[in-house]
């Protein structure tokens, strides 16, 4: 294939990439090429105030969506910047580098931060007759604690060997319900075939493990960035309107000295810059910036419980950025609600 110039010819790649699977699958079983992935981004700037985090971005066709050229590994970083505020980044690097490059991106970039799906958003396709979940990841770290009293829970479970083991479909159950879920895996049917086998990430990356076509695959992550960038703006409404605090209720205790000393001088994934205002046995509060956009944030700490506030323009990405980071890491299963309304669900 020649250079890549449009819209229409990094489909025709990608579709060829997913041919050239379909086929290795049906001879020898398994797969052999690099998958391809995507990871759904917030913003708060356009795309001509960001530096392409390889060589530079080009347009294809002036129609939002760009492709890196120069540089190292030309040619395999594709934007979609259709949308205003969530932008999808699609890549055929391997994982590893993958993830590297956006994470190096992200931390670098002030304006950029992840979509930090909730678990209503990863649990998105249950119901719709079409998807199957095939596979799920739960995670608790206990990171605030010390190695020696420090609790660790990692589990991810591929569906289908459930019914062979006896009570194991109870423990999941159990599980999902007082953990953070990280990962979910989905697959779409048509006839008894399977036509995409996705799994999606908590920290809005996704990874397609199988497709057949390239179109369904875009339409179902740019689903996803729509869904986001909708609970996005509803969060910001309601913000707006009821100058309000976002409540995060969580499922384990976490110890709050542990995570004052986290996020004091920026420190920890949570990207805020705290200080410590008030002190009670059970209770502390904070105040300082999101490192995302240097906002000003508010943050109430309870054992179980988290009121953030971010008053005026501020970006209320924070809000399921703490949820997520905070629930993996020691706080279990999160929900957030603004004045007894659910968001980002």
């Amino acid at each position: 294939m020649g250079r890549i110039q449009t819209l229409q010819n990094l489909k025709e790649m990608l579709q060829a990439g997913f041919e050239d699977n379909e086929a290795l699958l049906a001879q020898y079983g398994q797969t052999h090429l690099t998958q391809l992935k995507a990871y759904l981004l917030e913003t708060n700037y356009p795309i001509d105030e960001i530096e392409c985090p390889l060589g530079s971005w080009s347009s294809l066709g002036g129609a939002g969506w760009y492709i890196n050229r120069g540089g190292r590994s030309p040619s395999t970083l594709f934007l979609d910047a259709t949308r205003k505020r969530i932008w999808i980044l699609y890549t055929i690097l391997d994982a590893t580098e993958a993830d590297a490059v956006t994470d190096n991106w992200v931390r670098c970039i002030k304006g950029l931060d992840r979509c930090w799906l909730s678990r209503n958003h990863l649990l998105h396709y249950d119901g719709n007759e079409a998807w199957q979940q095939r596979g799920l990841g739960l995670k608790f770290s206990d990171g605030l604690a010390s190695d020696e009293e420090a609790g660790r829970f990692s589990l991810k479970a591929w569906y289908g060997a459930t019914e062979k083991i006896p009570g194991l479909a109870d423990v999941l159950d159990t599980a999902k319900e007082n953990f953070a879920i990280y990962s979910t895996r989905w697959q779409k049917l048509k006839e008894d075939s399977v036509t995409l086998a996705v799994e999606w990430y908590s920290n809005g990356k996704a990874t397609i493990n199988r497709a057949i076509d390239i179109d369904e695959v875009m339409l179902s992550i740019s689903d996803m960035a729509n869904r986001y960038e909708d609970a996005l703006d509803e969060a910001t409404n309601l913000r707006d309107d009821g100058l309000g605090a976002f409540e995060l209720n969580f499922t384990q205790s976490i110890d709050l000295e542990a995570f004052s000393k986290t996020v004091a001088m920026g420190r920890g994934r949570m990207n805020l810059w705290l200080i410590e205002t008030e002190t009670e046995p059970d209770f502390r509060r904070f105040k300082g910036v999101d490192l995302h956009t240097w906002d000003r944030v508010f943050l109430d700490v309870g054992p179980d419980y988290a009121y953030l506030t971010v008053p005026g323009r501020g970006c209320v990405n924070a809000a399921p950025r703490i949820a997520t980071i905070q629930g993996e890491d020691n706080a279990g299963r999160t929900s957030i609600f603004f004045d007894g309304v659910e968001v980002f669900g």
